[in-house]
This record gives structure tokens, C-alpha cells and sequence, in this order.
């Protein structure tokens, strides 16, 4: 029995001085070996493409989808329609409210709190899914998607545990993912319009919330889809990434979460491992570093448009300086996965600016820091 065939409801001082080792300072801006390189990029853009996983969307997010071998579409990406991405526009749309205790809405909100899907809401969009979400409670081996069927729910894991099965040409469905609390599944079915891609089968008693495809497409992808217009038209500003294809920015637009930081909060701890990439969105920011006597040094802030975290992440060194908000500082972040992935055409430029790094320091330490304000 298919439990969802059963529902109803449903800048340019910036370049890597965050990163710098005890004889490493950034290269100071405008330099010309830094901003005129441009890296040939491979890809051929389409306007048609759109990521097939969360794991390509949200490379560095706990992805809670398998990587499927699905065939349909499959060596045919650019046949999958923009329109099948875009938020719904119906103006006749109401807002769909299950009635709920306040102990429905904690489970929910516990279960939904580390999801990904769920990060960027703001206040109002996060009541709304918390409002339409209907719960279904399913027993042990019951089928909840079968693949190839269509997808009218987005679901997200309380209790139970749930196992995925693949079958590819009609052969023995495989084992290829299984769902725990927290987990979430059925999204890709609702964003594209596409057949369920895998067959979800509850390995326990379990009890899911359910959101359905109305709400779902309204809510978060239209939610998507405005990260993405900001994201996009604060990467434009962006010195290092201007020798991006608009495309490129659009997949690094879809990758990156904002942070805040309140006044003197740290942003990044001198000697820490480094696992993200920043850009600062608003608001600024102080670097300090301490050196081996203990004395700290203040280097050139940053603000809105500058980057820092680079080099942690492609010399995996551990973090060489402080970066603490000066006032209140919005970030965007990049994990490591979706910086080396994303940035890739960059990447050469980052590494090669590094090299410039000793020269520099031997001038912050003679006094000679106003180059690096330019």
C-alpha cells in the first residue's frame, strides 16, 4: 500500500589574508597578475540546465537523496524545462493550514530544523510549511513512493527508518540509501515534474510529515528562486568572479548560506581547521593576527564584496589569522566540496596570488601596510 496514494492533504583588498601562514600576507589589490588571468572553462552553458541531486545543488549540505542512477533524462540534461522550475504564479493560490497542537508543531519543528530545504526561510514561509504539513503515520514495510509514480508529496522523516531501492532496466531494484529522524525525501519529483526516481519502503514504524506539491513549489522554490536573484546580483560585484560564466555564478548563487555575526563576534579562529569559503554580503570586518611572541597584529578590514578562507581550503592549512565582525556582518559561505567544485576557474588564480604572499609580509612587517588598502 502507497501511503501517498492515500493522502488527501496534503573587492579588492581581499584576496586570502584570513589564510595566511606566519610569512604569508596578501597580494596587494589591483595587481595586475591577480585580476587580468582568465581561465578557459570547459563547460558549455546551457539555459536549460538545471542539477539532477541536492548533492550538485548543495554539494557540501548533509544530502539526504542517494546519487540515483536514474535513466530517464539521463545524458539529456538540458531537456528538462525552465518552465518545470519556476514557482507557481497562481494568483488563486490559498495558503493550505492543517489544525495542529502545539506539541505537532515542536515534533515538526524538531524534525525540520537541520534540514537544508528549510535553512533560508525567513519567519513567515517557515510558519507556512510548518501550517500545511499533514502527518502520516506508515507501518513497517509499507511502500510510501514507488518509483516510476507520480510525486504529490514532500516528506520528512520524525520517527522510523526507511530504505531506497533502485531498479534500472527493469532489473532487481538495489539497495542504494536509507532514511533516518531528520531525513527528508520526494523533492526531486516536485521540482522537476519527473517520475519518482526510487521506491522508499519504511524498514519500521515510522511517522513522516508531509508536505504537498502546491506548497512545497510555492514556498520553497520560489524561495530558490529569490536566494538566487540575490545571490546573483551580489556575485556580479564580485572582482574574483567576474571572469565567470553567468552560469557558473548561478550554480555558486544555489550553493551559498548566509550567516550573521553579531558586533566583535568571531567569524574565524587563528589555528582552527578551515572547512568554508567566505564573501562578505554587509557590514565589515577586522582581521588580527598573534604571533609567536604573543603580540597581535591588525592588518587592513574587509567589507562588503571581499572574500577570505581561500587558502585553508586549497593548501589545507589551518586558519592564520582572526576575523571578528566589526558591527553586525552577513557572510555568505561555501564549503570546501563546492568551493573546489564551483570555483574551479578561479581556483588557478586564488593559488597563483598565494605565491605573492612572502614578499608582502616582509612589507607589512617593515610598516609598509597602505599598499594593501588600495
Amino acid at each position: 500500500m502507497s501511503s501517498e496514494a492515500s493522502g488527501s492533504h496534503a573587492s579588492e583588498h581581499s584576496q586570502e589574508i584570513t589564510d595566511l601562514s606566519d610569512t604569508e600576507v596578501p597580494e596587494p589589490a589591483g595587481s595586475p597578475d591577480f585580476y587580468s588571468a582568465k581561465t578557459s572553462i570547459s563547460s558549455t552553458p546551457t539555459t536549460d540546465y538545471f542539477p539532477e541531486t541536492e548533492e550538485e545543488l548543495y554539494d557540501d549540505e548533509p544530502s539526504d537523496l542517494p546519487a540515483i542512477p536514474i535513466n530517464y533524462n539521463r545524458g539529456r540534461r538540458a531537456s528538462v524545462s525552465a518552465e518545470s522550475m519556476a514557482p507557481s504564479k497562481d494568483k488563486d493560490y490559498v495558503k493550505v493550514v492543517v489544525p495542529k497542537t502545539d506539541e505537532q508543531r515542536q515534533r515538526i519543528e524538531a524534525s525540520i530544523a537541520n534540514n537544508f530545504l528549510f535553512k533560508n526561510l525567513d519567519e513567515e514561509q517557515y510558519k507556512d510549511v510548518i501550517d500545511a504539513m499533514v502527518e502520516k503515520r506508515v507501518l513497517k514495510g509499507e511502500d510510501v513512493i514507488k518509483q516510476g509514480g507520480i510525486g504529490d508529496f514532500f516528506y520528512v522523516v520524525e520517527t522510523g527508518t526507511f530504505d531506497v531501492y533502485v531498479s534500472k532496466n527493469n532489473d532487481v531494484p538495489e539497495l542504494v540509501n536509507s532514511y533516518e529522524p531528520g531525513g527528508s525525501f520526494g523533492e526531486l519529483a516536485l521540482m522537476y515534474n519527473a517520475p519518482r526516481a526510487a521506491t522508499i519502503v519504511a524498514t519500521s514504524d515510522a511517522v513522516l510529515w508531509a508536505l504537498d506539491r502546491i506548497t512545497f513549489r510555492r514556498i520553497l522554490m520560489e524561495n530558490t528562486s529569490r536566494k538566487r536573484r540575490m545571490y546573483e546580483s551580489f556575485l556580479s560585484e564580485v572582482t574574483i568572479l567576474v571572469s565567470l560564466e553567468p552560469y557558473e555564478r548561478q550554480k555558486i548563487a544555489d550553493a551559498l548560506e548566509s550567516l550573521y555575526y553579531e558586533d566583535n563576534e568571531l567569524v574565524i579562529k587563528q589555528g582552527d581547521i578551515g572547512n568554508n569559503f567566505y564573501l562578505i554580503e554587509s557590514g565589515e570586518a577586522r582581521v588580527t593576527k598573534v604571533d609567536e611572541n604573543g603580540i597581535e597584529h591588525e592588518f587592513p578590514g574587509l567589507n562588503k564584496g571581499d572574500y577570505f578562507g581561500e587558502l585553508a581550503l586549497l593548501n589545507n592549512r589551518p586558519r592564520a589569522v582572526n576575523i571578528r565582525a566589526k558591527g553586525r556582518l552577513k557572510v555568505a559561505t561555501l564549503g570546501k566540496k563546492a568551493f573546489v567544485r564551483l570555483l574551479g576557474p578561479v581556483v588557478d588564480i586564488l593559488k597563483r596570488n598565494s605565491d605573492n604572499y612572502e614578499t608582502i609580509t616582509r612589507n607589512v612587517q617593515q610598516g609598509e601596510i597602505s599598499s594593501l588598502k588600495q
